[in-house]
């Protein structure tokens, strides 16, 4: 499963509605047992459920970062979401991140549509370091430069989405 194509491609997908709808229940069959390649098989998942963007940028969380621009300042920001922290800063190319600030988690029980779906799929299966990384790239981000606070998920979507 891949982002959609400008090369003709796509429009075989509606006559492959049920093998996909097939191939879907099958990844969730999979996943639920805690496959080595759970994280392929996540993003394969979301790709069926054409959630393309997510299925293409989605990490494991142990080292990831989003770059977006502040909504209101529109200033660089940097994401970063993994084993070394969970903040919002700006890069800088010999300081490194600096004016670093707390990303805000997502309530779960507050998400909705496909955060909501992914947390509650990486809760289901036992991969508590996927569903908090959710949690922090659906919650909110202050940016450095101005403080204003902007959800992330929302913010790098808007940035990063494919032309469909």
């Amino acid at each position: 499963m891949c982002v959609p194509s400008p090369h003709g491609c796509d429009d075989l997908l509606p006559g492959c509605a049920h093998a996909i709808r097939t191939f879907r229940e099958i990844l969730d069959r999979h996943l639920r047992s805690r496959p080595d390649d759970y994280l392929a098989s996540f993003r394969f998942l979301l790709a069926t459920e054409q959630q393309y963007h997510w299925s293409a940028v989605l990490g494991d969380f142990s080292d990831d970062f989003y770059r977006v621009a502040c909504p209101h300042c529109a200033v660089d920001v940097t994401i970063a979401i993994g084993a070394y922290g969970r903040y919002s800063a700006i890069r800088d190319w010999h300081l490194g991140d600096v004016d670093r600030r707390e990303l805000r988690p997502a309530d779960p029980a507050a998400l909705s549509g496909v955060g909501r779906r992914m947390h509650e799929t990486a809760v289901r299966d036992g991969q508590g370091s996927l569903a908090d990384g959710i949690a922090h790239l659906f919650g909110h981000a202050e940016c450095p430069h101005c403080a204003s606070v902007f959800n992330v998920a929302e913010e790098y979507t808007s940035a990063n989405r494919p032309v469909m």
